[in-house]
């Protein structure tokens, strides 16, 4: 009986990790994982790129992390709503606080001394939105939109590195040795670029060398802060993206989803299927990026073919 047990605990083990590593059914809504930071951090930006797409908000309930606020604040944004979604990040900055460590809880556990000083360091970096005579209200909300994601993104990757030792949150990369979260932050999506072009310049300005890629438009190396050839891939990306397929592929790791997987390595009508089984191009996994981004690097679809898929995809 005890070798029974043991093989069935151990078969249950074996398909609850399969079912976190496969690619997830085409229609997956990326339920929330309390306690997940990957998981949160792919709802957040999946959200953010749904109001941006005019898609209906990703489906919630109580156990959705706090921080997700970020993504309904962002929607309230881009519908007008200005001063809800500065009460929304109100929201959103309380939950940061309530989930920095605080001196008398460092006192307590001195485990937790690392990340309070990689936490607060960090933030005290971060500018203050422009605010006063002559800032509109736009502006100033935005610009704490910039400012906030970045605290967002920092916390939830000092929930879920391994070790905050050696990992760089400005330059966001670790040191020496390279890790597979390096370059993780949220972005505002692409098509933000062909409506809010001038919010997002400011946003640039003000946060400067934190600010990294402000956008997840897909632009070569070296050119995420190039406005006039980000906004020609928001307005018109099946032209603008039909020469990059730059470097290897990516194949999709975490939170992958079949759209993604046949994005990166399939056919058209591989990345068809998926969209007619009501896979989400919208949807982001656990490092920020969409099924387009790994289309980039499919060089098995070329031409007229590629040309579809982009438009399917963005």
């Amino acid at each position: 009986m005890a070798g029974a047990t043991a093989l069935l605990l151990a078969a249950a083990t074996g398909m609850w990790w399969l079912t976190g590593h496969l690619p997830s059914p085409a229609g997956d809504d990326l339920a929330p994982l309390p306690g997940d930071g990957l998981v949160t951090f792919a709802r957040i930006q999946t959200e953010m790129n749904r109001a941006a797409a005019g898609k209906p908000a990703l489906p919630t309930d109580a156990a959705a992390d706090p921080l997700e606020a970020f993504g309904g604040a962002l929607r309230e944004f881009l519908a007008g709503n200005t001063v809800k979604a500065a009460h929304l990040l109100d929201a959103v900055e309380a939950e940061i606080e309530n989930r920095v460590p605080t001196d008398e809880q460092v006192a307590a556990d001195p485990l937790l001394a690392d990340k309070e000083e990689w936490l607060v360091s960090y933030f005290e970096l971060l500018p203050e939105p422009p605010s006063g005579k002559g800032i509109k209200a736009d502006s100033y909300v935005f610009n704490r939109f910039a400012v906030v994601m970045r605290k967002v993104d920092s916390l939830l990757l000092a929930e879920i590195l391994p070790t905050l030792k050696g990992y760089d949150l400005v330059a966001r990369k670790s040191e020496p040795e390279p890790s597979v979260f390096d370059g993780m932050t949220l972005r505002f999506p692409c098509r933000l670029m062909a409506s809010h072009r001038p919010l997002l310049e400011d946003a640039a300005r003000t946060m400067n060398r934190l600010g990294t890629a402000l956008t997840d438009c897909p632009a070569p190396k070296g050119r995420d802060t190039d406005f006039a050839l980000l906004e020609r891939i928001a307005r018109d990306p099946a032209n603008a993206l039909m020469a990059q397929a730059e470097g290897a592929a990516v194949a999709p790791r975490d939170l992958r989803t079949t759209l993604m997987t046949a994005a990166s390595k399939g056919a058209l009508t591989d990345i068809a299927k998926a969209l007619d089984a009501g896979a989400d191009p919208q949807r982001a996994d656990a490092r920020g990026r969409t099924a387009l981004h790994y289309l980039l690097g499919n060089a098995a679809i070329t031409g007229g073919d590629r040309a579809k898929a982009i438009k399917l995809l963005y």
